[in-house]
């Protein structure tokens, strides 16, 4: 009887772990956000910033700073000493910045050597999707673009790094 008990507790342990991994396979799938599987729903999302969003930074060297995506609450006057005050997206903290570069996802055309974008630090050897949290909380960087020979692979080198082209920026504003 105590074998039959135990034997009963194993298949019963054996079916609840069958089921929560079963469980875990079709959220990991979407089958219960999405309701089975499509092609829309396997089509990765298409990131970027969103509308008033742009890139700042605290630096005194617009080259040399890092920049985050921030909100500007007052743009800069000579009665602000040519700084804007911001809220940053990633963290929501306020500040009062040197640096408002507005900016666009690039497109192959932007490609030259020599041309000025914006990158993901950290990102070089991603080319799966990236999520619009990590592209938009991330810190940027300005460096030019110093290769082009593996385009045809959608990468570039931006200051002797390689990087996939569609976590590119281009600064639409002068960088000085």
């Amino acid at each position: 009887m105590k074998v039959l008990r135990f034997a009963f507790v194993v298949l019963v342990a054996a079916l609840v772990l069958a089921s929560c991994s079963s469980l875990a396979d079709a959220v990991l799938r979407g089958s219960l956000a999405g309701g089975g599987s499509s092609a829309a729903s396997a089509a990765p999302a298409v990131v970027d910033f969103q509308s008033g969003e742009v890139l700042c930074s605290t630096g005194t060297v617009m080259m040399e700073g890092d920049y985050a995506v921030a909100k500007v609450l007052q743009a800069a006057s000579p009665s602000t000493k040519n700084q804007a005050e911001v809220v940053f997206i990633n963290d929501g903290s306020k500040s009062w910045v040197n640096f408002v570069v507005n900016s666009r996802k690039a497109t192959k055309e932007d490609f030259t050597i020599g041309a000025t974008v914006f990158y993901l630090a950290g990102w070089q050897s991603w080319d799966e999707g990236i999520t619009s949290d990590n592209y938009r909380k991330e810190a940027w960087y300005l460096a030019n673009i110093t290769s082009i020979e593996e385009l045809f692979k959608n990468r570039v080198e931006v200051g002797g790094v390689s990087y996939n082209i569609k976590y590119l920026r281009v600064p639409t504003d002068p960088i000085k």
